[in-house]
């Protein structure tokens, strides 16, 4: 947790952001009532600094594309792409969950990528997914992700299927 690794910083200024404000109006309000003293937020979170910049014709700080917790997965703030594909490492920010249903791992993917996989993770479940639901079902009770987690070293993890 966030506040016990920074319990030596509790007279620092600490500023956080997050998509609408919700989360670090709950997040600032919990550090200050465990000690720490000098705790801010951006008001109204991404969203609303984004909207503020625009109507006031601010000089925009953020960049890129802000991730949302809903069916879109991200709102563009900028046109600046300032992320890679975790399959091909060219220049995306579009957020895919991976469309085998025993994997659902959430990552970054371009469109050359997402038509090459079906919008899957990885060849493997790709294959998957062109299964039979039914075998695809049977498959999924001895699925084992283990720590699959896309690093940057471009390293392609694939998921085991247990025998």
């Amino acid at each position: 947790m966030a506040a016990e690794m920074m319990q030596d910083k509790k007279e620092q200024n600490i500023i956080m952001y997050c998509t609408g404000g919700i989360r670090c109006e709950k997040a600032s309000a919990y550090m200050l009532h465990r000690g720490f003293k000098n705790v801010f937020h951006l008001e109204g979170g991404i969203i609303h600094y984004a909207n503020k910049v625009k109507e006031q014709k601010l000089v925009n700080r953020f960049r890129g594309k802000n991730f949302v917790f809903d069916d879109r997965l991200g709102e563009r703030i900028t046109d600046e792409i300032i992320a890679k594909c975790h399959q091909c490492g060219q220049p995306a920010d579009t957020h895919t969950n991976c469309a085998n249903e025993a994997c659902h791992l959430l990552f970054i993917q371009c469109e050359a990528c997402a038509s090459k996989y079906s919008g899957c993770c990885s060849e493997a479940c790709n294959q998957i997914i062109q299964l039979p639901e039914e075998q695809q079902k049977e498959l999924r009770k001895g699925m084992d992700k283990g720590r699959m987690v896309f690093n940057k070293s471009k390293q392609r993890l694939r998921p085991r299927l247990n025998e």
